[in-house]
């Protein structure tokens, strides 16, 4: 696909979050997330650190076993953003099936997301992408 011309398309994080010193800014993660998970499940230092990354500008890669929480850093992120940017969180996965597994896991939570496969990806689901209608593309 072409790079699109519309210079509208870019959402950034409020000045806000990226000028925050490293304490403060680990801080403000965990306190900007708290309120959506059970208190049994405060975030962990590896999704804080991922997250501080992101907000860093940094590419950003996370590998760590099973069920230590991968699929939340991307959560954690996107709701660093004001809600009117119409952030969209791009998640690479190695498998479809996996990437199925994550789609069905926000839909549940009431995000929207698509996982994008060869056979699905055309310019109508690329225009949706720039729109912002997804919230996480897999």
């Amino acid at each position: 696909m072409p790079p699109t011309k519309d210079k509208s398309t870019k959402v950034r994080l409020s000045k806000q979050w990226r000028r925050m010193e490293q304490d403060d800014l680990h801080q403000a993660i965990i306190d900007d997330c708290l309120p959506r998970y059970p208190l049994n499940e405060p975030p962990k230092k590896v999704q804080v650190n991922a997250v501080k990354s992101l907000v860093g500008g940094k590419h950003t890669f996370v590998m760590a076993g099973t069920g230590c929480g991968k699929s939340r850093i991307s959560e954690m992120y996107y709701h660093l953003f004001a809600k009117s940017k119409k952030a969209v969180v791009l998640v690479l996965n190695p498998l479809n099936a996996l990437g199925d597994n994550q789609v069905k896991e926000k839909i549940s939570q009431k995000y929207t997301a698509i996982n994008l496969k060869k056979l699905t990806f055309d310019q109508d689901v690329a225009d949706d992408i720039l729109k912002g209608k997804y919230n996480f593309v897999y």
